[in-house]
């Protein structure tokens, strides 16, 4: 086949994102399609950065500018500590830092990549009269890569339009609009969704159930977030033995921190606890955050006091290879999500590259009624907990025995994550639909 996959996201920016749609375009060119990437232009201040993968011959990455000059002259502008302790801050990251506190009221709407709509779908309707598409796959967020394709497929019906949703668009839990604001998103979405969509595709059965309550119209796929085999050629001799818990007792979370949501407040607390008892010991303790999370994280050690013992440390922003490195040397990976029902759908790409560590799983905020957590223990590789009381009981006999009774991991089951096998199956489901199409129109 040949496929126009419309992404903001791609290489090499350093986002968790990224390789979902990346590893799909990677092994559609490696299983014999043809696959053209139209992603925005990569501007130095839109990243993080530092993913280089090879691709591999059948994948051609066209990159769009969008932004007026005078923008990008200042949002690259260096910024001015506010005092002499204080971090310098770029004109983007404080821009950034900003956005993302809107996002909690305003959505998905006045997204800047909403400059890119016009300009990538020029520039597709040439890459389009220049040889034919079989298919155009689209993947959310923002909401500018529907966008596109949406009016790609106005333009050329008779072509195949899977549109992708790692996360919910109007839904979403925690950057969907409100009040006025919301009644406009979600008529936004609907408005580019309906009618000109021929599939939509998930990361989740509950995502999946909601989408299909919104376009009973539409067949929705789900195809989970996943791991890139050739990343981790070994990784079923490292599930063979699970790390012990004898030693130094090191928990780590790589990811995005947001108060109130995805929060590690029970986490600091039963640690904190465990740690005034003396069951731990504060020098046999560390608990490591990497990200951009710095601020989120004072405002909630400030909150809950947690930090008291000194046993928690922000490491900033790394690399993927650096983040990679500070798993395989954890005793336990931190995932955290909301326990909110709206939340009860989402699987970040995170939870996969957790399953091939090695290393268990400790996700708090969720259970199994949570896709995650029932991913967690259907696989055997993770401990839900809601409370500072569940985790703490889990590090007491955990500490006390040695070992992490729960960690039990299932190969066959984690195996069927693998990107290859995902991006096989979805030209499969794409190649019936062509075909269904095809069929439809001779009668």
């Amino acid at each position: 086949m040949r496929i126009l996959l419309v992404t903001c996201y791609f290489y090499p920016q350093n986002r968790i994102s990224v390789l979902r749609v990346g590893q799909w375009a990677k092994y559609w060119a490696l299983q014999g399609h043809e696959v053209t990437v139209l992603t925005t232009y990569k501007y130095p201040f839109m990243g993080p950065y530092g993913l280089h993968p090879a691709m591999p011959d059948g994948v051609q990455v066209v990159e769009v500018p969008y932004l007026p000059n005078w923008l990008c002259k200042r949002l690259q502008r260096p910024g001015r500590a506010s005092n002499a302790n204080a971090h310098e801050e770029s004109t983007s990251q404080r821009l950034r830092r900003h956005v993302r506190r809107l996002r909690s009221h305003i959505g998905s709407l006045m997204d800047i990549h909403d400059l890119w709509i016009r300009p990538a779908r020029r520039k597709a309707l040439e890459l389009m009269a220049q040889q034919p598409y079989d298919a155009v796959v689209s993947s959310f967020s923002p909401p500018a890569a529907h966008m596109v394709a949406s009016r790609l497929k106005q333009a050329h019906p008779g072509i195949i339009w899977l549109a992708d949703f790692r996360d919910l668009w109007a839904h979403n839990h925690i950057t969907s609009a409100k009040g006025l604001l919301r009644h406009i998103e979600t008529a936004l979405e609907v408005r580019t969704m309906r009618h000109r969509a021929d599939a939509l595709m998930t990361v989740s059965a509950p995502l999946a159930n909601d989408l299909r309550g919104r376009y009973p119209e539409l067949p929705v796929w789900v195809v989970e977030n996943g791991f890139d085999p050739e990343e981790f050629m070994n990784w079923p001799t490292r599930l063979v033995t699970a790390p012990d818990a004898n030693g130094m007792l090191r928990i780590s979370y790589t990811g995005t921190l947001y108060p109130g949501r995805r929060d590690p407040t029970p986490l600091l607390e039963a640690v904190n606890r465990l740690i005034d008892k003396g069951v731990l010991q504060r020098e046999r303790v560390a608990i490591d955050f990497y990200g951009n999370n710095e601020r989120e994280l004072a405002d909630i050690l400030n909150a809950c006091y947690g930090n008291r013992h000194g046993v928690v440390h922000a490491h900033g922003f790394v690399s993927r290879q650096d983040s990679l490195a500070a798993q395989a040397r954890s005793s336990l990976l931190l995932l955290l999500e909301s326990s909110e029902p709206a939340a009860r759908g989402v699987l970040t790409g995170k939870v996969f590259e957790y399953l091939v560590s090695g290393i268990p799983i400790l996700a708090v905020g969720l259970g199994r009624e949570n896709a995650a957590g029932a991913l967690l223990l259907e696989t055997g590789t993770g401990f839900c907990a809601t409370t500072a009381d569940e985790i703490a009981a889990m590090l007491v006999h955990s500490v006390q025995s040695g070992r992490f009774d729960f960690y039990a991991p299932k190969i066959h089951r984690i195996a069927s994550y693998a990107r290859d096998r995902q991006a096989e199956q979805i030209t499969a489901l794409l190649q019936d639909m062509q075909e269904a199409s095809l069929s439809v129109d001779k009668a």
